[in-house]
């Protein structure tokens, strides 16, 4: 599935955490055996910490074109109570980019990767509040409290490692992984500090 603009409040809060460092340094490479891997079985509980909305959907691609809301939704549920719980399916072929596509792309690392399976198809999703009239109302994200590191949701249909100088080390396994994308790196060892919060539009 091709994407010509990822969601655009995701975008700006990614692009502005890059300007200080995405790139990949040349020295003192990561080991690529012992990379930690932060994956799950698509099952996600959710205690938000600011607010939300009544309905909470996982959309592939979101973009907003003329006022209307495109993607692919692949599950709902309602948030109660503080927060929510969805269960994510898995992703057919025809939804999935190149791994490489992700990492340019997506979160827009620049410099030289390393991917353990070059083939590998993936791809990422989001989680929007709507009303109850189905309109939207913002997103939801799992983040740091400072803001500097933000969790993607991302789906590959195999392993696969991917390495870059000293500040990219990432372990997807087949299925359901989170991903963490800070100023300084991207790995899939999770943060001690990380949370839900709900951003309105």
């Amino acid at each position: 599935m091709k994407r010509t603009v990822k969601f655009s409040v995701m975008m700006a809060i990614t692009t502005v955490a890059l300007m200080l460092s995405s790139g990949c340094s040349k020295d003192d490479p990561v080991g690529k055996g012992n990379i930690e891997s932060d994956s799950f079985n698509g099952k996600l509980t959710a205690q938000v910490e600011s607010g939300g909305a009544t309905k909470v959907m996982a959309i592939i691609g979101p973009e907003i074109y003329n006022n209307t809301l495109y993607g692919v939704k692949y599950a709902e549920c309602n948030y109660s109570n503080g927060g929510f719980s969805i269960s994510l399916p898995g992703i057919p072929a025809e939804d999935l980019m190149s791994v490489g596509d992700l990492f340019k792309n997506v979160l827009e690392v620049t410099g030289t990767l390393t991917y353990s399976a070059p083939e590998a198809q993936v791809t990422d999703i989001d989680f929007l509040g709507f009303d109850a009239n189905n309109y939207l109302k913002g997103y939801y994200l799992y983040k740091s409290s400072d803001g500097r590191t933000i969790c993607f949701f991302v789906y590959t249909d195999r392993d696969v490692t991917v390495t870059g100088g000293t500040n990219i080390a990432v372990s997807l396994i087949k299925g359901w992984n989170r991903l963490y994308q800070s100023t300084e790196k991207v790995v899939t060892k999770a943060p001690s500090d990380m949370k839900w919060y709900f951003q309105g539009l």
